[in-house]
């Protein structure tokens, strides 16, 4: 009984680090900024609602990064796999070869029942301080957006904000 719980435990470790090495080696094919806007819908109407209140306050459009776009897609996934709502290190990220065009990123994560709009998920993050203070920043110039629906039904989204 133990061999084969070990022997599982070879073959779990082995997919996680299959499927970790692949997001790394993918990364690198994303531009860093692009023309444009998300491909999701969901994803782009929350792109166009930070960059309508970015204007409302004054501040210049984010542009679109298909890098944090992969970043922030993956991310929401992650998180719906987890049934956890937590930030990924951001720290690791911008460290890491593949992002060293960027000197400096920011996240805001939520999740919410599946029936909230991409203009909802964008209403409550300018509701609260922190994510707001993320979207009125005029230390980022670029984000990527990814909204994903779990299997329960919710939505979980993330945009990832980067200084270029």
């Amino acid at each position: 009984m133990m061999m084969r719980g070990n022997t599982r435990l070879r073959k779990t470790s082995a997919i996680v680090v299959a499927a970790a090495a692949l997001v790394v080696l993918t990364t690198a094919c994303f531009p860093d900024v692009a023309p444009g806007e998300p491909g999701d819908p969901a994803s782009a109407a929350v792109f166009r609602a930070v960059n309508r209140d970015r204007a409302n306050a004054g501040l210049p459009p984010l542009s679109h990064s298909p890098k944090l776009t992969n970043l922030a897609g993956t991310w929401s996934w992650q998180m719906s796999q987890d049934n956890s709502l937590h930030h990924q290190n951001l720290a690791g990220v911008l460290y890491s070869a593949d992002y060293s065009a960027f000197h400096t990123l920011g996240e805001n994560i939520m999740v919410g029942p599946g029936s909230f709009s991409p203009e909802q998920i964008e209403a409550m993050w300018m509701n609260s301080p922190p994510h707001r203070a993320n979207i009125l920043s005029g230390n980022f110039n670029v984000m990527g957006v990814g909204v994903f629906r779990g299997p329960d039904g919710r939505l979980w989204a993330t945009i990832d904000f980067g200084g270029l």
